[in-house]
């Protein structure tokens, strides 16, 4: 009998097939390469369904996902839960819905020696499976939102993609439970940034300004996050929050920040805003950072040229 091939000779297969592009012979090799004993062949394999949105490979996945699960030593079979990370991503991305899949996937740990202390590996297996019920057509709104505030309950990580999921189903029933989770006192700052998002999203012209609240917070991270969601939201009542807290405060590194978080937006108060700063501003080269996602427009780029040229008199 031949020796078995290496895990890197099997990797480079695998590669040559995804270089291939021929979606038959992918749709062929990734059920073989989903059965291999290597958590690194199936999570490579699971990440040409993803790329390639492959059909047909739903049995397979699950199944490897079940043998994953369900051996001895989950950790010595998949460490760093790297095969059933890149299992769900894949499942979610060619639409399989089956929610009790998911909402099994929702609550795994994988707990993993590390130093100083013991570490979940699983966080990316329970964000990937929140999204994907987020999306589900088969399961009622309301059942989703109470999956995700059980779900909140975790770590920061989790907790952030809970919102994250929250507002992914598009419900205006999200509203309540992520103003709640924004105004608790020990909100972690990354969890509020998403909360704001989220509101942001699903309900902007109400929500603005309990988000522009926070622009006055006394923890800087907070502040930080608010704007960046305030510049993404792209408003002008957004733009016009950033804009008076900038003028506001003599923080150096709040000021920049709030300056990026203003050309995110893109919008005309945003960049006239902007180019009006870039004709004095002792700092023109922030200036132009934050216009950066405006200089896609030839508007934009002639406006600016039209500054640089004259301040370079």
């Amino acid at each position: 009998m031949p020796p078995r091939s290496s895990i890197d000779e099997r990797l480079s297969r695998l590669r040559e097939i995804r270089n291939g592009t021929d979606l038959d012979k992918l749709r062929e090799a990734v059920p073989i390469y989903l059965a291999d004993r290597s958590n690194l062949i199936v999570a490579e394999a699971a990440r040409l369904v993803t790329d390639f949105e492959l059909t047909g490979c739903e049995s397979a996945l699950t199944q490897a996902w079940k043998r994953l699960i369900e051996t001895d030593d989950p950790v010595k079979a998949d460490k760093g839960c790297t095969a059933k990370t890149a299992i769900i991503g894949a499942l979610a991305k060619v639409g399989y819905d089956e929610p009790e899949f998911y909402l099994a996937a929702i609550s795994y740990r994988q707990i993993e020696p590390a130093w100083p202390k013991a570490e979940d590996t699983a966080e990316n297996v329970r964000a990937g499976a929140a999204l994907a019920l987020a999306r589900s057509q088969r399961m009622r709104t309301v059942d989703k939102l109470v999956t995700f505030v059980d779900y909140q309950q975790g770590t920061p990580f989790d907790q952030i993609h809970a919102a994250r999921a929250m507002s992914d189903t598009g419900s205006e029933w999200a509203i309540p439970l992520l103003r709640m989770k924004l105004l608790s006192a020990d909100v972690n700052a990354e969890v509020a940034g998403a909360c704001m998002s989220g509101l942001l999203e699903l309900a902007p012209t109400a929500s603005i300004p309990l988000v522009n609240r926070f622009l006055r917070s006394a923890r800087e991270n907070v502040v930080l996050e608010a704007a960046a969601a305030l510049g993404i939201c792209g408003k002008p009542a957004a733009i016009k929050c950033l804009i008076d807290a900038w003028k506001k405060t003599a923080d150096d590194e709040i000021q920049r920040s709030l300056l990026l978080s203003i050309g995110l937006s893109r919008d005309p108060s945003a960049v006239d805003f902007l180019i009006g700063q870039l004709e004095s501003h002792h700092d023109p080269e922030l200036i132009l950072e934050a216009l950066k996602p405006s200089l896609v427009y030839e508007e934009t780029r002639l406006r600016v040229n039209e500054v640089r040229k004259r301040r370079a008199r």
